[in-house]
């Protein structure tokens, strides 16, 4: 099965066409908008190609067939220059329904190791980003933070403990819980403890994550695609006890794109039957969609099925147009690919629980759509939840984005 080539100047669907996108940036939206700020990676001794470790002058890159080492893999690794523990899912307490978003951004200024309690240092940059889509109430809010490494905002090597203020995420050693903590303005706050109902799997060919033909354009791509969640949600003076289920992703890398790609869209999902998916589509600057997207079925052991661009066709069939940005994002893709379970092909239909769940990035200026979604059948039935990622729609980024990595 073909991938069907959207064109991302002119796509059309069930609710008309979407015209004039700006060709823009990718998931790493965040990232573009740490690179205004960040001093060239200075170059003064080797990387070790063998192990993927920086030592002291260039940025590692993603090596094939790295063994990697587990709970440290969990931690940060200050040698490569981009990084992320970005954390999607849905809480339900009652009736009552929430979407919600966690993501801790390091980049490194220079690929030196950050030891542990190294006070006001200048190596890193931290940046996170907090959201709640609150159903019932119809409303989206949102939080961006910045912040050099130090005292509050950090990354620690050797297991997951990652802080910007008083937003955390950390792993606890013995039990192998983690923990989420966080807040946006006055308005909402959660705490979170998250059991890995699925051990991690790793996304990529040769445990590589390749998103190009250069080999600095990849990443070591780990998933928690099933996280069991239980706490609370405090908002509109309210506390209230939440379960539910999140999907983690843990990127690390110091190039995601080759020049000639754009932007990506990108898509998580849990199904009812125990299994999960992810998808992304690479957007190239003639407008096809690149050779290096990838779609993934994740089995309920977690055994992975990788589907290539001649397997798996994204579409769309409708469009939001944002009052506040005017960007139009398009927020309903539907998904066809064959399903390794029964071998047949299915129709898989994104749809946001709320169209507006805009990310109306503060910090630079960078928004983007990201939010919670239904996964429905071909007979409108409900089989799964979903989070979905739409990024670029207001401004490029590729010349923000420092896609060389050496």
């Amino acid at each position: 099965m073909k991938t069907t080539r959207h064109n991302p100047v002119e796509w059309s669907g069930q609710h008309g066409s979407v015209r004039s996108l700006r060709r823009t940036g990718t998931r790493l939206l965040a990232v573009g908008v740490f690179a205004a700020v960040l001093s060239a990676a200075a170059n003064d001794t080797d990387t070790d190609t063998e192990t993927g470790n920086g030592t002291g002058g260039e940025w590692a890159i993603p090596v094939p067939h790295t063994e990697l080492p587990f709970p440290e893999t969990h931690g940060a690794h200050p040698h490569f220059k981009i990084e992320w523990w970005y954390l999607t899912g849905h809480l339900f307490s009652g009736d009552r329904r929430f979407g919600v978003q966690a993501t801790f951004f390091r980049l490194g200024q220079r690929p030196v190791p950050v030891e542990r309690g190294d006070l006001y240092g200048d190596s890193q940059l931290y940046m996170a980003h907090m959201a709640l889509t609150d159903v019932q109430g119809g409303a989206f809010h949102h939080e961006e933070r910045l912040n050099r490494g130090g005292w509050d905002a950090f990354a620690r090597t050797g297991d997951l403990d990652v802080r910007n203020g008083n937003w955390s995420l950390r792993r606890d050693a013995e039990t192998g819980m983690l923990h989420l903590q966080g807040s946006i303005r006055s308005e909402v706050s959660y705490s979170l403890t998250l059991e890995p109902e699925q051990d991690h799997v790793i996304f990529g060919e040769a445990g590589v994550s390749k998103k190009g033909a250069d080999g600095t354009a990849a990443s070591y791509y780990v998933t928690f695609p099933r996280l069991l969640a239980e706490g609370e949600v405090s908002i509109g003076g309210e506390t209230l006890p939440v379960t539910g289920q999140l999907w983690m992703d843990h990127e690390i890398s110091s190039s995601q794109l080759e020049r000639n790609q754009v932007g990506w869209d990108w898509v998580s999902m849990q199904f009812l039957d125990g299994r999960g998916l992810m998808a992304f589509i690479l957007r190239t600057e003639d407008g096809s969609v690149s050779e290096f997207s990838k779609l993934v079925w994740v089995d309920a052991d977690g055994t992975l099925h990788h589907r290539t661009t001649e397997e798996f066709a994204w579409e769309f069939a409708g469009h939001w147009e944002s009052p506040k940005t005017g960007a139009t994002y398009p927020i309903a893709p539907t998904i066809r690919t064959i399903d390794p379970a029964s071998g047949e092909e299915r129709e898989l239909r994104v749809r946001p629980v709320m169209e507006a769940q805009e990310l109306t990035g503060g910090l630079g200026g960078i928004s983007y759509w990201e939010g919670a979604c239904d996964v429905v059948g071909e007979g409108g039935e409900l089989i799964g939840r979903a989070y979905l990622e739409l990024t670029g729609y207001t401004e490029g980024l590729q010349d923000r984005l420092g896609v060389d990595a050496r």
